[in-house]
């Protein structure tokens, strides 16, 4: 049996394709995995949303980790935590954005009005294509220190309530389910991975995934286009890693 118990997969740039697709061959290993007696658990910047049409891969009971950790499922059904945005601190990103000529989204119930204390904004991003804009303005926010600032590609930020993460997230489900760190896999591709990544037992990057991580991983495994997922879980039940 391995002695890993929970693989927490990200989703875009890892278990999704560019067509945003799951393989054949990663459906394949993710049912061998259940199988075995592992949970294949969902850790994303999606919310529920856009990430329970892909939901059925893996057992109702899977925990789910959504919004970077700001929303965290027990299981498909029941919510066990969720973590909002301090009410002044939407507005303020949110203007910032304008402010800069950014794109940005939102997750939840989020306003530019700071009149709205009733908002439940579970986190805001903001998109520019030129990168060097995106730096200076996570650094900036950073400065704040009054939310997390992570992001899902290289020209983005993405800002959740202060001490949210995805590993803050696995952390809370683990204990729930009697699971030590050691005992998951973590897998992901972006700055918003690289938490659960440094923190679970098995710290995996993609191949496609962003120096970084790679840099902070213990192994680094093919791309999202080439079943990189796969390759890990058939690693995981051999106990090669």
């Amino acid at each position: 049996m391995s002695k890993y118990k929970l693989i927490a997969l990200d989703m875009d740039g890892t278990l999704l394709n560019k067509g945003q697709e799951i393989s054949e061959q990663n459906l394949h290993w993710i049912r061998k995995a259940e199988e075995a007696g592992l949970i294949v658990s969902f850790a994303t910047g999606r919310g529920r949303a856009s990430s329970e049409p892909y939901w059925g891969v893996v057992s109702p009971e899977a925990p789910m980790i959504l919004s970077n950790g700001a929303e965290i499922w027990k299981n498909h059904d029941e919510l066990l935590a969720r973590y909002t945005l301090p009410a002044d601190q939407v507005p303020r990103l949110i203007n910032l954005a304008k402010e800069h000529g950014t794109k940005y989204w939102t997750l939840g119930s989020c306003s530019d009005d700071p009149s709205k204390v009733g908002d439940q904004c579970l986190k805001v991003g903001m998109y520019h294509q030129d990168v060097l804009v995106i730096q200076e303005l996570r650094a900036l926010v950073r400065s704040w220190d009054s939310v997390e600032v992570s992001a899902s590609a290289p020209n983005n930020m993405e800002m959740n309530r202060k001490g949210v993460t995805k590993a803050a997230g696995l952390a809370q489900i683990t204990e729930l389910l009697g699971i030590k760190p050691s005992e998951v896999v973590a897998v992901g591709d972006s700055l918003n991975d690289l938490a659960m990544i440094k923190w679970a037992g098995l710290g995996v990057a993609m191949g496609n995934a962003e120096d970084p991580i790679k840099a902070a991983a213990d192994l680094v495994t093919a791309s999202n286009e080439e079943d990189g997922v796969a390759q890990v879980i058939q690693l995981v039940l051999k106990e090669v890693c």
